[in-house]
């Protein structure tokens, strides 16, 4: 008893010290963040390193996987009478296209008009063969005669669709000036 008496008063002051200790919760904030400062870089290099054979950006030299390249080009800096849609099919398939929309979109708005064809004659759905371009021109004052309000719209733009479903997408370009272009 006296043995067991004394390794308790022996083991005593070890109790004592034994208790639990509270931390700043600053620790576990630090960690937290820090983990979130961590995933994207992790991501980034993952992206980087062993996925950087399948980007699809149109970087300088590099081809691209894009069966048309549609470009609107426009004959005026700002305010322009014509726009030029021009469909170069580059891939080794002929294509058939349904009519492009042309879209008109200004901060919230959007209009949308169907290009069915030239002078009163329907060229649409087209067949356009392997390697060649195909090119219409717009005259924007038949949109700006229908619906004054277009003149104030600050951007166009074009979408064309396959007959398959696929749809492709020009670029959009400054009709006018404004804060934001």
């Amino acid at each position: 008893m006296k043995k067991l008496f004394f390794s308790m008063l022996l083991l005593l002051p070890a109790g004592v010290f034994a208790q639990n200790e509270v931390q700043p919760a600053g620790y576990k904030l630090l960690w937290f963040l820090g983990i979130l400062v961590a995933l994207p870089i992790v991501y980034y290099f993952i992206q980087k390193f062993f996925f950087k054979g399948t980007s699809q950006k149109g970087k300088p030299g590099s081809v691209s996987r894009s069966k048309l390249k549609i470009n609107l080009l426009k004959d005026r800096k700002y305010r322009p009478t014509v726009l030029t849609l021009r469909v170069e099919n580059r891939s080794k398939k002929d294509i058939d296209l349904e009519a492009p929309v042309l879209s008109f979109r200004k901060l919230w708005s959007k209009r949308k008009f169907k290009l069915k064809g030239i002078n009163r004659y329907e060229i649409y759905p087209l067949f356009l063969e392997a390697g060649k371009t195909h090119e219409l021109r717009i005259d924007l004052s038949v949109f700006y005669d229908h619906d004054r309000k277009l003149k104030r719209f600050f951007w166009a733009k074009v979408q064309l669709q396959d007959t398959k479903g696929k749809s492709y997408s020009s670029s959009f370009i400054t009709l006018r000036k404004s804060l934001f272009s």
